[in-house]
């Protein structure tokens, strides 16, 4: 697909996400639309880099062409957004993270199609390992993996707005 087209599409919305690491984890900018009717998110865009500050964090995004847009940060890290902010950022806001948050997040994207841009290959790297975790008997639980998951924690920040149910109430 090509943004082009995709933005010509009726009731498209852009959605960012931004999942913060640094030494062992990558800075993770999710980049998508979705189609809330269709019943499609489109992955077309992607940062992914170890060892960022939040300057050189700021600079990429704005870099890119995003940095008017709405982002929804890690809130874990108030601090960061307060500098991103500082920086110009001016419309990242915190993730609201609640109660089963992470689950209600899943459950509301399977309901979906994903659709990746190729050139997004952090991504389809991440969603292609995606899984749920095991007990010690080698069950499945009802939590995923907490590995290599920073595209897939900032693409759940970034569609939140759009989940509904008591964590987002």
């Amino acid at each position: 697909f090509s943004v082009r087209e995709i933005t010509a599409l009726k009731g498209i919305e852009s959605v960012f996400g931004l999942d913060f690491g640094y030494t062992n984890d990558p800075t993770a900018l999710f980049c998508g639309f979705i189609d809330i009717m269709g019943k499609n998110i489109y992955v077309f865009d992607e940062m992914y880099e170890n060892g960022m500050s939040n300057e050189k964090i700021a600079h990429k995004i704005r870099a890119m062409g995003y940095g008017k847009e709405r982002i929804t940060a890690d809130c874990a890290e108030p601090k960061s957004i307060d500098r991103l902010r500082e920086l110009g950022l001016w419309n990242i806001r915190a993730a609201r993270k609640g109660r089963d948050s992470i689950n209600n997040g899943i459950d509301f994207i399977q309901g979906f199609e994903i659709l990746i841009h190729p050139k997004c290959e952090n991504f389809i790297k991440e969603i292609s390992s995606y899984c749920w975790d095991k007990d010690k008997e080698g069950n499945s639980v009802n939590k995923p993996v907490d590995c290599d998951n920073h595209l897939m924690d900032a693409m759940r920040y970034a569609v939140e707005g759009f989940v509904k149910g008591k964590t987002f109430s």
